[in-house]
């Protein structure tokens, strides 16, 4: 009987240390059930609190004190910190604006005759309008920066023509929301195609009843599909939003700016997008 009993005690505990490998071996996946680790014989297992290998930089490494390898930039794509401003004064020029025409700069002639190109933020438009006009003497406070197209332009923070000084500050809180844009449908004949400063065509040029010039904007992408479709001479009928100039700004030329949303042409509607 004592041998019995030592035998059925062996069995049972080679049965229990042997049940969780036959288990783990031969168990069906269990798709939303937990992970299940299969341990060969002889593999140790796995050590979690083992001590982490230190990161690139070897022991005193202060996460806190690491430097910033990114650039902060400005709206502009300028780097944000400390610029150097100077002064520079002469006449003013042609008054300039952007493809929309609206009114975000000039030209400005000095004592030995060199040009520089003024720059502002649109919203101070108003403000630059009625302190100067061309062959007006100002002085202009700023700073120069270069675009990506490599052109030198003069940024404006302020400007003093005679007893009116121009400060560029944020555009003022609108007391309402400004109009909703409602549809509009244009039907006209392109007259040419509005070219963007690198030389690429980024509008439409509408010859329209009455004086008023209509330029259709439409994305890059669309351009290439309108080559040949929207040929100039050929008529085209527009849907789209009219851009409403904000608060400050002045529009140099009579202008509707139209954002298309669906264009007819011969016949043939198609979807902007």
């Amino acid at each position: 009987m004592k041998t019995n009993a030592k035998l059925m005690t062996g069995l049972l505990l080679t049965g229990s240390l042997l049940a969780p490998h036959l288990y783990a071996q031969t168990a069906p996946d269990q798709p939303n059930g937990p992970e299940v680790t299969t341990l060969s014989p002889g593999m140790a297992p796995p050590a979690f609190d083992q001590p982490r290998p230190e990161r690139p930089g070897g022991p005193g490494r202060h996460p806190g004190l690491r430097p910033d390898r990114r650039e902060a930039r400005g709206p502009l794509g300028r780097r944000e910190g400390l610029t150097a401003l100077t002064t520079v004064t002469g006449t003013v020029g042609q008054l300039t604006g952007n493809d929309d025409f609206i009114l975000n700069g000039f030209t400005l002639k000095n004592a030995s005759g060199t040009v520089t190109t003024v720059k502002f933020p649109a919203h101070l438009g108003q403000s630059v309008q009625q302190a100067v006009k061309a062959g007006s003497n100002v002085s202009v406070t700023g700073f120069t920066e270069t675009s990506h197209r490599g052109e030198a332009n003069f940024r404006m923070t302020s400007l003093t023509s005679g007893k009116t000084t121009v400060t560029d500050a944020p555009p003022a809180a609108l007391p309402t929301p400004p109009a909703t844009p409602t549809m509009s449908t244009v039907t006209g004949k392109i007259a040419d195609y509005q070219l963007d400063r690198e030389g690429r065509v980024n509008g439409l040029i509408l010859s329209t009843p009455g004086d008023a010039k209509t330029i259709v904007r439409i994305p890059s992408n669309v351009v290439a599909q309108l080559s040949n479709l929207a040929t100039k001479g050929s008529t085209i009928t527009v849907q789209g939003f009219a851009k409403i100039p904000h608060e400050g700004q002045v529009q140099l030329e009579k202008a509707t700016i139209l954002r298309a949303s669906v264009l007819t042409i011969n016949g043939q509607q198609y979807l902007v997008r």
